[in-house]
């Protein structure tokens, strides 16, 4: 005894039977929604790169529990009052205390963060909190909600608060939907109960349909939420999409057996014999079709992306629910009713006559319908390969949502997708808290700063988005002018000094008749010159071995070079000007009849001649000789090495220069000693070279010392910056304790060193394809700048919203695939052992494939082309199952009658069955379209998106595909149809539908 025959005979017991069943499952269970709730499964695949870059950041970075990131944002037109400020303070300490709150931003304890935070304007502020929950699931929806609780607990009057970041996005998203249910199942409702009493003009039919179709999604909502009890994925989105589907699946399989039960009626069989016969020929098309539905929507449990694997499963169970119903609920209900004749039908409601005509067009002219059915499904599948998938999700939900509110507040305030960047993450095997290493950061950073479509990057190395100026080779050369500043302009006054050296040895000149009185004081004057031409010996014998290790430092030191050149070429115009003074010195001895006669004198004359000759042939040529090498070197005309050593060949000379100079003095200095008794003007003259002399001496102290802090922090730098790795960028080691340094380093570089991380603001909506391929590439051009350095081979990861959408579309494309290839298989299958010819199953699959091409091609027409609203990312997938499948419903349904009515292939039998099926086949259509189409009143764009093209896919199956081209196929085929099984056997009635039922009152 089949379950038909049982559902027959026992039909009272068998409706209260399914009942209980239904009642028991949801008392016993918690109601779906508290089931998904509960559920943990993230939006995004945990193994993404971008979800696993995340967590290495949080566990380098943070403290390894943030899973979800939110910003917090306020805003005040006019300028936020201190009122607002204590209030965004205090919500710290309150978020603090939630044990979902993993991390938060403690503006109220960092005066200088909180002032980071806010807007140049004044009107906005934000801060950053970490819960627990990963994006996108139940409980993650849920912790937002108590986030948000806490913030909009009274804030001061006129201040808009709001949550936002990519969690919220979907978590208002997923509200959405949960609240657009209510509506989506009434539209529907409403819809069904219009077709069906205009289908059917009977009370009776249409609250039996009802009645099978409210217990059916009773029956997959239990089901569903026991299941996920029992550890089945479940989602938001799992409701709305099963609500459909199973309203839409259970009213075509009533109106299936309806339809059946209605022929056999008006073939002349008694209720009992019409519901049996309408069972055994109709259950079979009702199996074979709920089961393409169930495992199609089955192999999305294979599926990464959590909205597939939780929406699929779940509709398997709740088809497979409804399968179950239509096998033993559905045919007691009709049996209980049939005897009471409520369900008879009317007369003159077969509404064949217009199908006759339709039918015999297709077969008489098979080849002209094939190609007009052909044409549009077509033209519109031309569209498909234009498909542009959406990814922000941010589109798909109305603009009053408190996520969308706060990312506007955010755009109005502060720099383009401030809060929307990129980060990338860098990992070695060492800590690259070094000068090296820092300067290959930075290197890497550059990469990335020049890649297309980034706008910014913040590194340690630039933690404002543009590099540290104090840290590049000409900010330290810098930090060398500043030490030698102060020395320049004691040299420019020693210029001076000089001067009055000049006018003094005039006067020598003209008073040499009375030089031997001012005699004493020359003696001062000479000392004192000859004490600053040791310093000045000293401090050329510091500059010559300074420039020797110079010599091995870098190209990078040019402009240290300069600096070098213009102190050099200052001292040799000084030296000069000194040289001018003894040259007229030395003259007025020489001219000096008296000075030729004293001995002393003549040797006096003679020191100061040695001491001019030095000078002139010695310190000044090689003072200018060093200079022009130092200038080489800044202008690039000359290798660095070559020049170094013809710099330090000219202070070589100099430095000879001056030894000879302090041995000249010192003759000087004993000889003029033992002069008495010189003229006034000497004295006078002798006076202004000695006050000169003194303050040229102590400008040449103020050199050396400069030059001695020039020198060795010059050779510091050199020590690092000669490492080609280390290029335009240094930083010493004291630079880490610099507190503008430490208050960045710990959120761009850890605690061990070995994790470093950029935040890369992008131009473009991080939301859309242009920001996922921009991620890409920013990890590329890193890894670029790594190259050839001691950080070549780290490892390099991104993440952030771009990244994540990237991944999402990775893994969307591959669950495609799979789910696609076992859809196809597993359709194919159900129809060959079904027909039992891969002519014929070959023939339907390819029509449901060019219906659902068609399908999606108007839905890219319609939405991105008229509405420029991409279709949302998982539309193409869920729309593929729901067509595959239920349009292979359809046809299996026409197909079977066509086995019945044309064993042999013929025209007429093709007809015929054409005829029998197509107002049927067209209700159900649609109704399932209906269905579908109620999913357009909810808010979500994207349940909109797949309901319009599902109903769309639905309506060109129904009216073409079923309609047209498969009946003008099959005509085409003839016989060859049913290859390789032949011409199949008389279909037969199962033996009880005639023999063992009891007749009906009916008769």
């Amino acid at each position: 005894m089949g379950i038909a025959e049982i559902s027959i005979r026992k039909a009272g017991w068998v409706l209260v039977g399914c009942l209980v069943a239904v009642g028991a499952v949801n008392v016993a269970v918690p109601q779906l929604e508290e089931v998904v709730a509960d559920s943990s499964l993230p939006f995004i695949p945990e193994n993404a790169e971008a979800v696993q870059t995340f967590e290495a950041m949080d566990q380098a970075f943070g403290n390894g529990k943030t899973k979800s990131i939110l910003y917090v944002v306020a805003e005040r037109d006019g300028g936020l009052t201190e009122a607002d400020r204590e209030y965004m303070k205090g919500l710290v300490p309150r978020l603090e205390g939630d044990e979902y709150v993993s991390s938060i931003q403690e503006i109220d304890a960092n005066p200088t963060l909180y002032d980071s935070l806010t807007s140049k304007d004044g009107d906005a502020v934000y801060f950053q909190v970490g819960i627990i929950g990963d994006t996108g699931a139940p409980a993650a929806i849920r912790q937002i909600e108590q986030v948000r609780e806490v913030v909009h607990d009274d804030p001061p009057g006129g201040l808009d608060v709001a949550v936002t970041g990519y969690p919220t996005t979907i978590s208002d998203m997923s509200h959405e939907a949960e609240t657009s249910l209510t509506i989506i199942t009434i539209v529907i409702i409403g819809l069904i109960t219009i077709i069906l009493t205009v289908l059917y003009r009977s009370i009776a039919v249409t609250g039996v349909v009802l009645g099978f179709i409210g217990l059916s999604l009773a029956s997959a909502r239990g089901l569903a939420a026991l299941a996920g009890t029992l550890g089945l994925d479940v989602s938001t989105f799992t409701a709305s999409v099963l609500t459909a589907v199973v309203l839409g699946a259970a009213t075509d399989y009533a109106i299936f057996l309806i339809s059946r039960y209605h022929e056999e009626r008006r073939g002349g069989h008694g209720s009992d014999e019409a519901i049996g016969i309408a069972s055994s020929k109709v259950g079979v098309v009702i199996a074979g079709s709920a089961l393409t539905v169930v495992l199609a929507n089955a192999s999305m449990a294979l599926a990464d992306v959590g909205l597939f694997s939780t929406t699929g499963p779940a509709i398997a169970l709740g088809v497979a629910a409804t399968l179950a119903l239509s096998m033993t609920m559905l045919p007691a209900a009709i049996t209980i009713l049939g005897r009471r004749g409520l369900l008879d039908p009317r007369p003159g409601t077969n509404g064949r006559g217009g199908w006759k005509r339709v039918s015999t067009m297709v077969v008489t002219r098979p080849g002209r319908v094939l190609l007009a059915g052909l044409v549009p499904l077509v033209v519109l599948a031309a569209f498909y390969p234009a498909l542009t998938r959406s990814f922000d999700e941010r589109a798909v939900q109305p603009d009053d949502t408190e996520s969308n509110q706060g990312f506007e507040m955010i755009a109005d305030h502060y720099p383009r997708n401030e809060v929307l960047g990129d980060f990338v993450l860098i990992t070695a095997n060492r800590d690259m808290r070094n000068a090296e290493d820092l300067a290959t950061l930075e290197q890497s950073a550059a990469s990335v700063a020049r890649t297309q479509g980034v706008e910014s990057v913040r590194s340690i190395t630039r933690p404002t988005g543009k590099p540290i100026a104090e840290a590049s080779i000409g900010g330290q050369i810098g930090e060398v002018g500043d030490r030698l500043a102060g020395t320049v302009n004691d040299l420019e006054a020693g210029e001076k000094d000089s001067r009055r050296l000049a006018d003094g040895a005039g006067e020598v000149s003209s008073g040499a008749g009375q030089v031997a009185s001012g005699a004493d004081q020359a003696v001062e004057g000479t000392g004192s010159l000859l004490g600053g031409m040791r310093d000045l010996q000293q401090g050329l014998e510091r500059l010559s071995n300074g420039t020797d290790d110079a010599s091995k430092g870098t190209r990078d030191l040019r402009r240290g070079a300069a600096l070098l050149a213009d102190g050099l070429e200052t001292a040799a115009r000084q030296t000069k000007q000194a040289v001018d003074g003894l040259r007229q010195a030395h003259s007025a001895l020489q001219a000096s009849p008296t000075c030729g006669l004293d001995p002393a004198c003549k040797q006096a004359r003679d020191g100061i001649r040695r001491i001019y000759v030095a000078q002139r042939d010695q310190l000044l040529p090689g003072l200018r000789e060093a200079a022009a090498a130092a200038r080489q070197i800044a202008a690039g005309t000359v290798a660095l090495d070559r020049g170094l050593a013809r710099l330090d060949t000219g202070l070589n000379r100099a430095e000879t220069g001056a030894a000879e100079l302090e041995a000249g003095q010192q003759l000087a200095q004993q000889r003029l000693g033992e002069l008495a008794g010189g003229a006034g003007q000497v004295a006078d003259g002798s006076s202004k070279v000695a006050d000169g002399t003194q303050e040229a001496t102590a400008s040449m102290a103020e050199l050396q010392k400069g030059l001695e802090q020039a020198a060795d922090y010059l050779q510091k730098t050199s020590k690092v910056a000669k490492d080609p790795e280390v290029g335009g960028f240094y930083l010493p080691p004291a630079a880490f304790d610099d507190p503008k340094l430490a208050s960045t380093s710990g959120v761009f570089l850890s605690e061990d060193g070995r994790f470093a991380r950029m935040v890369v603001i992008g131009e473009t909506d991080p939301f859309g394809r242009a920001g996922s391929e921009r991620s890409l590439e920013v990890v590329r051009s890193a890894e670029d700048g790594l190259r050839g350095t001691r950080l070549a081979g780290s490892d390099v990861s991104t993440s952030g919203i771009a990244a994540f959408n990237g991944d999402l579309e990775e893994f969307m494309l591959d669950d495609f695939a799979l789910v696609a290839a076992v859809t196809l298989a597993t359709v194919f299958l159900i129809l060959l052992l079904m027909l039992r010819g891969v002519v014929v199953a070959g023939l339907l699959l390819a029509s449901v494939v060019l219906s659902y091409a068609s399908a999606v091609g108007l839905g890219v027409l319609v939405w991105q082309i008229l509405l420029d609203q991409p279709l949302d990312w998982w539309v193409p997938v869920n729309a593929f199952v729901l067509l595959v499948a239920v349009g292979a419903d359809y046809n299996m349904l026409l197909m079977k009658r066509v086995r019945e009515e044309a064993p042999d292939g013929s025209p007429e039998g093709i007809a015929r069955a054409v005829s029998a099926t197509g107002r049927v086949i067209t209700a159900a259509g649609l109704i399932f379209a209906a269905s579908m189409f109620a999913m357009m009143f909810g808010s979500i764009t994207s349940l909109a998106q797949l309901g319009f093209t599902v109903g769309m896919g639905l309506l060109l199956d129904t009216f073409i595909v079923r309609t047209l081209v498969v009946p003008a196929c099959a005509a085409l085929l003839g016989p060859r149809l049913w290859w390789p099984a032949g011409r199949p056997a008389e279909s037969r009635r199962f033996a009880f539908a005639t023999t063992r039922l009891q007749p009906s009152r009916q008769g």
